[in-house]
């Protein structure tokens, strides 16, 4: 029963993990990122998926060190199904050519809900040569270590 109970709630947390980032340029040299994760498996990763995004960024635009600003982070759960256990029994009897029965089940369900973050950020971009590039994140570094800094 254990089991089955344990295995329907992993299932639903596979099935509702994801992670998503949406990017909007703001100038030739910043853009902001929004990443929205559910389920285990994304929620603990959100911080690293924008980071490896930003590095993404960064160096897509041609620059090689970036600084992070405005950032924003919340957390919460969302629904996503329930799961639900029946049992009962019956019985029946036959007297004559006629059949008489009974049954008596009872149900309950639980809701199951998976974790979300969203993390908001605006990514500035610098060359190597630049003043702001000191102190700030190598793009290259980052992606290398797939944003886990």
């Amino acid at each position: 029963m254990k089991r089955i109970i344990m295995s329907a709630l992993f299932s639903a947390a596979l099935v509702s993990s994801c992670a998503t980032t949406s990017e909007m340029p703001l100038a030739q040299n910043m853009v902001r990122l929004d990443t929205n994760a559910s389920g285990l498996l994304f929620t603990s990763a959100a911080g690293a998926i924008t980071m490896k995004k930003a590095a993404e960024a960064t160096l897509s635009r041609g620059y090689t060190h970036f600084r992070l600003d405005q950032a924003q982070t919340a957390s919460g759960s969302q629904f996503v199904g329930m799961n639900t256990h029946t049992s009962g029994y019956g019985t029946a009897n036959v007297v004559g050519n006629s059949v008489y029965g009974n049954y008596s089940g009872s149900s309950f369900s639980t809701p199951m809900y998976a974790p979300t973050r969203q993390i908001g950020v605006t990514v500035i971009m610098f060359r190597a040569n630049e003043a702001g590039a000191r102190g700030a994140f190598d793009a290259a570094d980052v992606l290398a270590k797939k944003g886990k800094v």
